[in-house]
């Protein structure tokens, strides 16, 4: 499904003229599958959870009604990457280079890694071993007990997005030259850094490549994986599924912009948001599209949350010059089945890329901007869209996913401090 770019015409005609109302393709019924989190979630161990990247923690009990800081943790530079936690332990990069383990419970440093370049991505925890990559192009593998390095692969592209581990292999995507990545991938010593992109399968104990798929172009999306097929977008307007054991392509579908977005997997269906600002529920087995949503955003850059019944995404607006009303981004539940628009929730900031969080009956999601200012943080909300509490936090806000686990939210500022609520 190819669908024609929207913003060289809406960045010139003013977005109080656009009424913000959702755009379906097609309606999906009772369609087969199920949700893939079907117990309580105990621990948050990879970007989005889980490795279908649901953002959903089924039974996790929320923060208290009016949550207060337990503690913070002061990095070098700001936090951009996600936080994961498993075994009592919270594991996040920072864009000093550095990946930190912080007790759960304390916020007490119990080591740091040091890689040679930026920490966008999330890690990954499995098995006694975190995996994380770099703007220096390389993957780690490091004891999750002493932060000791196992391996090490240069990939050869900087690697924003976060690896996805099942069984033992580690998926990853490589390659990041636009953007925020543009400035480090002209800088890097590595000749194809600001050309290439790829889709690696290594082998999780010792780093070698079991297949690697090239894309041409750069992949920031983070896989969504199952027994027999990921699903990654791209920034070549695709989004991939790939067989598992070969990397042989599956289907693609055609997008219409990039996806930096991570794909969620859940009952079937593929969601993911792009950079023309369109939802897209797909047909995880044939790559057909079930429906599209459209909010009117200037772009989608964060990744959706799915529960049993919505579709969870926030969104970057249009604000133009030749309109004097400043729009603000919007956090939006989706109908699962159809793509209806079922709530949006307005915020103080300017940018929604964080990707939510959901549980049975809260959502949580952090807000940023380019500039620091205040009203930047993260929010809690119910399910139903109403506001449940507000906590600030500094410099350009919150542009990660927190992860929730035991009634304690984990949050990574780009003020430097990892936060947990409770």
């Amino acid at each position: 499904m190819v669908m024609s770019n929207r913003r060289s015409f809406l960045a010139a005609v003013s977005t109080a003229s656009l009424g913000l109302v959702g755009g379906c393709a097609g309606i999906r019924g009772e369609g087969s599958g199920s949700h893939p989190v079907s117990e309580p979630v105990t621990d948050w161990p990879s970007f989005r959870g889980d490795r279908y990247n649901t953002g959903f923690a089924r039974g996790v009990s929320p923060t208290s009604a009016d949550p207060s800081i337990e503690w913070t943790h002061e990095a070098d530079g700001p936090f951009w990457g996600s936080p994961v936690v498993a075994d009592d332990t919270v594991f996040v990069g920072n864009a000093d280079g550095t990946l930190y383990a912080l007790d759960a419970t304390t916020g007490e440093e119990l080591w740091t890694f040091a890689t040679g370049h930026r920490i966008e991505g999330s890690p990954a925890y499995a098995d006694g071993t975190v995996y994380v990559g770099s703007y220096d192009t390389c993957v780690y593998a490091i004891d999750a007990a002493s932060g000791d390095e196992t391996w090490r692969r240069d990939l050869e592209g900087l690697i924003r997005g976060s690896p996805t581990v099942t069984g033992e292999t580690v998926y990853i995507g490589v390659g990041c030259h636009n953007l925020a990545c543009a400035v480090f991938a002209e800088e890097s010593d590595e000749p194809d850094a600001t050309e290439g992109g790829w889709i690696y399968a290594l082998d999780a104990v010792t780093g070698e490549t079991e297949w690697r798929y090239a894309v041409g172009d750069e992949v920031v999306s983070t896989p969504a994986v199952d027994d027999e097929t990921m699903y990654i977008g791209a920034s070549n307007d695709t989004l991939y599924a790939l067989d598992t054991g070969s990397g042989a392509e599956v289907w693609t579908y055609d997008v219409g912009d990039m996806v930096w977005s991570s794909p969620t997997l859940a009952f079937g269906t593929v969601f993911f948001g792009d950079w023309n600002g369109i939802v897209h529920a797909v047909d995880a087995a044939s790559g057909e599209v079930e429906w599209t949503a459209d909010p009117f955003a200037r772009y989608i850059s964060g990744s959706v949350a799915v529960d049993d019944s919505g579709v969870y995404v926030g969104d970057t607006p249009y604000n133009t010059l030749d309109d004097p009303t400043t729009h603000y981004g919007e956090m939006f539940k989706f109908d699962r089945q159809s793509g209806e628009e079922l709530w949006s929730f307005e915020t103080d900031a300017l940018e929604v890329g964080s990707s939510p969080v959901v549980t049975d009956d809260r959502l949580y999601f952090g807000t940023h901007g380019q500039t620091e200012r205040d009203g930047l943080g993260v929010y809690g909300l119910t399910t139903d869209g109403e506001e449940a509490w507000f906590v600030e936090v500094g410099g350009r806000g919150v542009g990660s996913s927190p992860a929730l686990v035991d009634g304690t939210l984990y949050v990574s500022g780009t003020d430097g401090r990892m936060y947990a609520i409770r």
